[in-house]
């Protein structure tokens, strides 16, 4: 349980203020205070990894799991600085320990989606994929990798119904553009493909 002492407030208020230096300082008073408190870890790791010391966010986030093996956030972001860091295989048995944790954690079956793509695996990434889906079907990141992994295993038909369905759920905006110009596309693509 975490005190939420003065370390912690200053440290908050200077990522507020965007020097980062100056709240890893605070972070680590804390901690040096309060050893054995996983939100004084928490605070430290999220800090460093936002000042790009992956690192050392390992190590804080490796800290909190040993003093709380359970700890669902942790393990979540442990995998993403390890995806950050290139260790693929470390990011996947993270995720997996997330969803062992949390079976209905949308964003770490997405992870593990994107991370067994990489290795390789699409048919666990598609099945991945596919639970994001069922947990929230308008998830348009997972159906684009869903229909992206389907048209690399050359199932095309789905591929092309899976889509469609994509392009229905990004917005027309600056954000998503690179998305729906890939969408679009891959339908002209897979549309040449099939006649």
């Amino acid at each position: 349980m975490s005190h939420l002492g003065g370390h912690f407030h200053l440290a908050k208020e200077l990522m507020k203020k965007g020097d980062l230096d100056g709240a890893i300082a605070e972070h680590r008073l804390d901690v040096g205070l309060n050893p054995r408190d996983v939100c004084a870890h928490s605070n430290l790791a999220f800090a460093l990894q936002r000042k790009g010391d992956l690192k050392g966010a390992i190590a804080e986030y490796r800290t909190v799991i040993h003093l709380n093996p359970n700890q669902v956030d942790a393990h979540y972001n442990l995998g993403y600085a390890l995806e950050k860091k290139g260790d693929y295989e470390g990011a996947i048995a993270e995720y997996r320990t997330v969803l062992r944790l949390d079976a209905g954690h949308v964003s770490a079956h997405f992870k593990l989606g994107n991370e067994l793509k990489k290795m390789g695996n699409l048919d666990e990434a598609i099945a991945e994929y596919r639970a994001v889906l069922r947990l929230d079907p308008n998830e348009g990141a997972a159906r684009y990798a869903w229909a992206m992994s389907l048209e690399e295993k050359r199932e095309l038909v789905t591929a092309r119904k899976e889509y469609k369905k994509a392009l229905k759920l990004f917005p027309r905006t600056a954000e998503y553009q690179e998305q729906v110009s890939y969408i679009r596309s891959a339908l002209r693509r897979l549309s040449g493909a099939m006649h």
